[in-house]
């Protein structure tokens, strides 16, 4: 009796298992389907499933430089380049930027890159579960992951939606979140 008592429990945790790890696989998630995007990025360009966006790669000097004003519909900054890109010389780029920048899963709120007084460590956590969080002038915007699962279709669902929000702003110049 026992050991079938502990076969029972062995295959609920292994489906319990198995149905986690496909969790976030079976969502309908469109792909961009709008106009061209351009979009500069520091940091790694990620595996997306659109055509239509290409990806400039750039540094935090060309940030700084200004170097991006002409020539991307946006820029994103990375991960790996965030504690940096939190740095006070950035702040003003960002607040007069005639672009919205966006910060990849940052683990601190949109404020640490605006607030020349306040360091990426000191600012607060993100407690909303976005992925991405972006600014332009003053409008702020976030996007999470389906359901907060981290996989690539659901990082990929994400961009998706991302390149919606700058397609609008392309159009209008105004962040539009629908």
């Amino acid at each position: 009796m026992r050991k079938l008592f502990i076969i029972v429990i062995l295959m609920f945790f292994v489906s319990y298992l198995i149905h986690k790890a496909n969790e976030g696989a079976n969502f309908h998630s469109p792909v961009y389907s709008g106009r061209e995007l351009k979009i500069g990025i520091v940091g790694d360009i990620p595996n997306i499933r659109e055509n239509n966006v290409s990806f400039i790669q750039m540094s935090l000097e060309d940030v700084l430089q200004k170097k991006f004003v002409t020539k991307v519909d946006s820029v994103f900054i990375t991960k790996k380049h965030l504690k940096e890109a939190a740095e006070p010389q950035y702040a003003k780029i960002y607040w007069e930027s005639p672009i919205p920048f966006v910060f990849i899963d940052s683990e601190k709120v949109y404020l640490a890159f605006l607030d020349d007084q306040l360091s990426y460590e000191d600012a607060h956590t993100i407690k909303s579960g976005d992925y991405v969080v972006g600014f332009h002038k003053d409008t702020y915007f976030g996007i999470g992951l389906y359901n907060n699962i981290r996989n690539e279709k659901t990082i990929q669902d994400c961009y998706s939606r991302l390149f919606v929000i700058i397609e609008r702003f392309k159009n209008t110049g105004k962040i539009l979140i629908k």
